[in-house]
């Protein structure tokens, strides 16, 4: 939403939708031969707006994953960001070291983002969802360097995004876990973690002590098997109805006590996001109170459905 100050900068957004990374006003846009002229002139302009923070991020250049490009500060945005912290901190402002910090819950952030080195746009948002805390929507973690596969992002992404209570020692199993990042990542974080792939595994995550592989499909499962977990997950590279035929089967069962999923449901094109809402009710009808769906930052086509009881 575009805005000139004829509405308050700081009132309620646009409804956000469940493609949409990050949503706010809009106030304007800068350009400059060098970053310290649009620095002032986004200063002269907006000092006393009243922001909390500052979220500098460049538009994404390419689809996440592609040529191992990711989502998130960029070395432009880096260096934009050292920019202002030097200028407002020369300046005394106290705000200097609120760039690109998660935000607090309902802090009033200042956004600019990078178009080309010269060209920023600039708006505001309240910080009122979780997904808004993080710089430009994305969730910012620093995989391991031994990372197996880019579900470890997703699932970590889908994990703080959800806010579903996982507690260290929890039962988590995986439907179609092979080669093992979403794996690799829940059990980093304590979990207990059963994968069903017919694939191997990674030998460091078929290793780990507090992981079990069920080498088979999840149809060849016995459904008293899920009685011992109490989470979900799932991005297996099948159509929506697949993903969802299977869960159900596995969760209606009459011994299955899981309280929550996570799962990733792939596009085979993006005239299919139109069924979001009917996935949602399809998982709603399995006795999920609460369901919410969101394109995570780390998603390609694909997004990803959270449900818990």
């Amino acid at each position: 939403m575009k805005s000139e100050f004829s509405v308050p900068v700081w009132s309620p957004a646009v409804p956000e939708n469940q493609f949409v990374r990050c949503s706010g006003h809009a106030l304007g846009s800068v350009q400059g031969e060098s970053a310290d002229l649009l620095i002032d002139e986004i200063l002269g302009k907006y000092a006393s707006i009243g922001w909390e923070n500052l979220h500098i991020w460049q538009r994404d250049i390419a689809v996440p994953g592609w040529n191992n490009f990711e989502p998130g500060r960029s070395a432009l945005a880096k260096l934009v960001a050292d920019q202002f912290s030097q200028r407002l901190q020369a300046t005394s402002d106290a705000r200097f070291g609120r760039i690109n910090q998660i935000a607090n819950w309902n802090e009033r952030v200042l956004d600019i983002v990078l178009i080309e080195p010269n060209y920023w746009w600039v708006g505001t948002h309240v910080a009122d969802k979780i997904h808004r805390r993080w710089p430009g929507g994305v969730f910012m973690i620093d995989p391991p360097e031994d990372m197996i596969s880019r579900a470890y992002l997703k699932i970590a992404e889908a994990m703080a995004w959800s806010q579903l209570p996982f507690q260290r020692g929890d039962a988590i199993v995986e439907i179609g876990s092979s080669p093992g990042g979403a794996c690799q990542y829940m059990l980093d974080q304590g979990y207990k973690v059963t994968g069903v792939d017919p694939a191997e595994m990674a030998p460091s995550v078929a290793a780990h002590p507090a992981f079990e592989h069920i080498r088979a499909r999840s149809l060849q499962v016995k459904r008293k098997v899920f009685s011992k977990f109490r989470w979900l997950v799932c991005d297996a590279n099948v159509a929506p109805n697949y993903t969802l035929d299977t869960v159900e089967g596995i969760v209606t069962y009459p011994s299955t006590a899981i309280e929550g999923l996570l799962l990733t449901i792939k596009l085979s094109e993006w005239s299919k996001a139109a069924e979001v809402n009917s996935h949602l009710e399809r998982v709603a009808s399995w006795g999920y109170t609460h369901t919410m769906a969101r394109q995570l930052s780390y998603n390609r086509r694909e997004y990803c459905i959270a449900a818990w009881k």
